[in-house]
Order: C-alpha cells, then sequence, then structure tokens
C-alpha cells in the first residue's frame, strides 16, 4: 500500500504579497501599499499544502536554500502536515522569493529564482517517490534543469505505477518550449486559459484544445472569473464560478487544482472534481495568501450548504 496519496515535485520559494496598492510602481516613482504578507510561496507547495489541509496524505520533493526563506517554506509545509523527506537543503544556493502585487481581481509577480534553477532529475529521489499513489508537477517553466528532463521524471514516475498531473504554469521567456514531449505521460493537465492558448500552438482556444487532447486524457482549464472547462474523451464539462466576493487571487489556480486532485483521487467522478475544483479556487480568493486561503473539508461542507446554486454550464 503507498505511503502517500501524492508526491508533489516542483519549485519552493517564499512570497512576498503587498496589498492595497494605490498602482502599479514606475520608473523613479515610489507607490505605497497598505498590506503585506511574508509567507511560503510557489505552485507547487501551495497546491500540497491546499490538498493536504483536506486530508490526503502528501509528500514532497524540491529543493532549498539553507537560510530564513527555506525555514519559513519548510515549516509551513510541516505545520501543513506536508513530509518533508523528500526535500533538499542547498548552502550554496538561496532560497528563492515572489514579490507579488495583489489586486482583488489579478496580480503581478515578480520572482527570484534561487534555488529553484538549480533543482534538477538528481535532486529527485525515485525510492520516495514510488511510496505514492500519484505525482503532481508545477512551474514547469520555472525549473530550467528539470524542465530539460521533465519527460523522463514523467515516463519514470509512470512507470513506477503512479498517475500524473501537470500544472504547466507561465512561461516567462513565453517561447513555451519542450513540454509536448512531457504530456504524453501526463493523465491530467491542469493549465490556465492563456497558458492553453500558447501551448497548443493554434490561433483559437478550441483549436488549441482538439490539438492537445489526442495527447491528454484529461485536461482541465482555469478560467479565472469565467469558471472552468474540463475535455475528457471528447466530453466537455464546462462550471461559471461561485458567487463570491474576492479578496487576493494569489494560489487561487492551485487551491482549484487541490480541489479537483483531492476528488479525482477519491471517485474520478469529473463532474464532482469540477464542482469541488470551482469551490476550493473561489474560497481561496476570499483570503489572504495562497496556502492560508484554502478550505479544510468541513470549511468546503459550509460553503456548499451556503453556495446551493448550479454552477454547471450547457
Amino acid at each position: 500500500m503507498a505511503k502517500f496519496d501524492v508526491i508533489v515535485v516542483g519549485e519552493l520559494n517564499a512570497d512576498l504579497i503587498l496589498q492595497d496598492i494605490q498602482s502599479f510602481p514606475e520608473i523613479g516613482k515610489e507607490k505605497l501599499a497598505k498590506n503585506m504578507t511574508l509567507t511560503m510561496g510557489s505552485a507547487s507547495a501551495i497546491l500540497a499544502a491546499n490538498i493536504a489541509r483536506l486530508g490526503l496524505k502528501v509528500g514532497f520533493i524540491g529543493k532549498l536554500g539553507r537560510d530564513q526563506l527555506g525555514k519559513i517554506v519548510t515549516d509551513t509545509l510541516k505545520e501543513k502536515k506536508v513530509d518533508c523527506a523528500g526535500i533538499k537543503e542547498d548552502k550554496s544556493v538561496q532560497t528563492g522569493l515572489t514579490v507579488v502585487l495583489s489586486f482583488p481581481k489579478d496580480y503581478a509577480m515578480l520572482t527570484y529564482m534561487g534555488a529553484m534553477d538549480s533543482f534538477s532529475l538528481s535532486d529527485v529521489d525515485f525510492e520516495y517517490l514510488k511510496k505514492a499513489r500519484h505525482m503532481h508537477f508545477s512551474s514547469f517553466y520555472l525549473q530550467p534543469k528539470m524542465r530539460s528532463h521533465g519527460a523522463e521524471l514523467f515516463a519514470r514516475a509512470k512507470q513506477l505505477g503512479l498517475s500524473t498531473s501537470l500544472d504547466p504554469g507561465w512561461d516567462p521567456q513565453e517561447k513555451w518550449s519542450d513540454i509536448l514531449p512531457v504530456l504524453r505521460y501526463v493523465d491530467i493537465f491542469l493549465p490556465n486559459e492563456q497558458e492553453m492558448a500558447h501551448i497548443g500552438g493554434a490561433p483559437t482556444f478550441e483549436e488549441s484544445l482538439k490539438n492537445l487532447e489526442a495527447t491528454v486524457p484529461i485536461i482541465v482549464v482555469k478560467r479565472g472569473s469565467q469558471g472552468a472547462l474540463c475535455r475528457n474523451k471528447g466530453q466537455t464539462i464546462s462550471v461559471g464560478a461561485y458567487k463570491i466576493t474576492p479578496v487576493d487571487t494569489t494560489g487561487a489556480g492551485d487551491s482549484f487544482n487541490s480541489g479537483f486532485l483531492y476528488r479525482w483521487l477519491k471517485s474520478g467522478n469529473l463532474h464532482i472534481c469540477m464542482k469541488y475544483g470551482a469551490a476550493c479556487g473561489a474560497i481561496a480568493t476570499t483570503k489572504m495568501g495562497g496556502a492560508t486561503a484554502s478550505p479544510s473539508l468541513e470549511e468546503l461542507d459550509a460553503f456548499f450548504a451556503e453556495h446551493s446554486e448550479n454552477i454547471f454550464q450547457v
């Protein structure tokens, strides 16, 4: 029997979140933010913490500097009951940091890569990985050394008997290369709408979706306030967004992923998966931060009781 339901492989960094900002920064000028939070960041860590909060057994494989920011990350993961035995600390590098400019309906980010830049396949303990049922990988384009061996990582995970999922994240260079060979070994692909359009390589969203669905069994596209779409075996499931008042959108997509994957690993019913993903994403936007905002199962039950609207779209 597997020790972990999920092992997340991916980037680790801290987030400095600035909120209630007058406007975007301008060269030669100083702007003010009324609120600030220093917390664990990275799509991978946020998903791991969030899905552990829902009750799954979660492990992590990644790399950090041996510094104070790295301690914030590992302390938070351990507090969220994520096993950190697969995380390497390297005193020769610094832990990465992302500065997040947070607005109620959107965000902008600036990242110092740090340890993420050197995280590679040689840092992955496959004896540790094989203790899981499922492997999730986030932020493909923020991990250049891992990215070049992405197909090997996913192929080896499949050989070990794991199911797999991938959230590509944004490509800072906007070249969108290297990912297609990886998708041959991915069971669930979780891009947002913009990422999907670029990776699919077609003039329209629908054409991009068709280009990729021949390769990936389940594609889930997050569309922000417009909801989300799931394509599986030619069938489409679309959901709108729950009616909430957003405070901070940081990590909302990762929270959606955690809700979707939680239900997929429990039952596989894609309609229920989409409902849980939409609810987790919605709840996350009503609080500050990423790992601190996603709900517990009790909060999810209360949310569903309060929000009885049918979000499924024809």
